[in-house]
């Protein structure tokens, strides 16, 4: 576990059991919907279709993961026209690693 900035570990809080149980629900949902990925300096750039279901389990990824992993900051960008949507996560030193391994498609 890693320390970031204002000594917010790099970690999900979740237990185990609850951590496969959001693995297997709602990061496999948005992993469903995420078209490419970007890696960024602190983070990475998930690209996302702009119907309405995708943007729902973007929203729902957010709601709930701001509550467990306090050290990710998120930010969401619409394209006009109904173009896709991109979320970005980033954080502290050590998030890039945690997003490759639990949020990158595999």
């Amino acid at each position: 576990m890693k320390q970031g900035s204002g000594d917010i570990p790099v970690a999900c809080c979740l237990s185990d059991a609850r951590f496969r149980e959001r693995e297997a629900t709602l990061i496999a949902q948005f992993k469903s919907v995420v078209i490419a990925s970007e890696e960024l300096p602190d983070g990475y750039a998930f690209r996302i279709p702009g119907d309405k279901q995708s943007i729902a389990a973007v929203a729902d990824l957010i709601v709930v993961e701001r509550e467990c992993c306090p050290f990710l900051t998120f930010e969401l960008a619409a394209q006009p026209n109904m173009g896709p949507v991109k979320l970005r996560l980033t954080g502290p030193l050590g998030t890039k690693d945690f997003l490759r391994t639990v949020f990158l498609p595999t």
